[in-house]
């Protein structure tokens, strides 16, 4: 029985998350789709580097891999940040992977 909840569990949480827009997406319109840049930059002296929509490992949907780069003179933070679009921006999911480094003197 907890096997079928689970089951029932997971495939509601990725029909939520796939939708008719997963067709359209694209690197012009991941930041609206994701709810725009305040959700994806955390200061301003970080930049997006790089965006690229991929499909799921399942091919039912698709999710945008932003690259967010802060530098300074001591070092810098670099980050992907994956996120499952929804048919509302504000309500898709954003998952951060942050990689810490430092330059070499």
């Amino acid at each position: 029985m907890k096997k079928l909840l689970l089951i029932v569990f997971s495939l509601f949480f990725m029909s939520s998350c796939s939708n008719d827009k997963d067709f359209f997406l694209t690197k012009e319109n991941a930041l609206i789709s994701c709810g725009g840049k305040s959700r994806i930059i955390e200061n301003e002296n970080e930049e997006i580097v790089n965006i690229e929509v991929k499909n799921l490992i399942d091919g039912i949907g698709k999710y945008v891999e932003f690259t967010v780069v802060e530098t300074n003179k001591k070092g810098g933070k670099y980050k992907i940040i994956n996120c499952f679009p929804s048919e509302e921006p504000q309500n898709s999911i954003i998952k951060t992977i942050k990689t810490n480094y430092k330059f070499n003197n």
